[in-house]
């Protein structure tokens, strides 16, 4: 019914197509994963100061001063977030606090970061600390790792 040359022009075109299509896809798909490759490392943070101290009103405040510097420019004036956890000391996590809003990030700067911890028994926690994206998904800093034993000053 078809002739034989007329068979091979149909599959020349539809195997260029397919290659034409995913040659597309390649480019438009590929590129925006390639370019956030580094994550946590747009933003590099550093403890400026940090207090594990008790309440007047019950329970205990976790408060960190963290530095940072802006290693993407294109991150400069961009809104982010930063997720503070707090752990016990064998690790379990008992808090999770962040900003409502986020924040815009400058060249340089300083990020305050304070919770409650509703338990006045514990002595000793952890406090982590990250930048992310705007939706909290993405790192965008190294995570800081800060340990606090009550009434006493964290310096670094």
């Amino acid at each position: 019914m078809f002739s034989r040359g007329l068979l091979f022009s149909y599959k020349t075109i539809l195997l260029s197509s397919l290659f034409l299509m995913f040659s597309i896809y390649s480019v438009v798909v590929s590129f925006p994963i390639t370019s956030y490759a580094n994550h946590a490392q747009e933003i590099s943070i550093s403890q400026d100061f940090a207090l594990f101290v008790p309440l007047t009103s019950g329970g205990n405040q976790v408060n960190v001063l963290v530095n940072y510097t802006a290693n993407d420019p294109s991150i400069v004036n961009q809104m982010v977030n930063s997720v503070m956890k707090v752990y016990t000391t064998n690790r379990t996590l008992i808090k999770t606090s962040s900003s409502a809003e986020g924040f815009i990030v400058n060249q340089t700067g300083q990020q305050r970061h304070a919770t409650t911890i509703g338990d006045s028994t514990l002595r000793d926690v952890i406090a982590v600390v990250q930048f992310t994206d705007l939706a909290k998904t993405l790192p965008l800093s190294n995570p800081l790792r800060v340990n606090l034993t009550l009434n006493q000053t964290g310096a670094p």
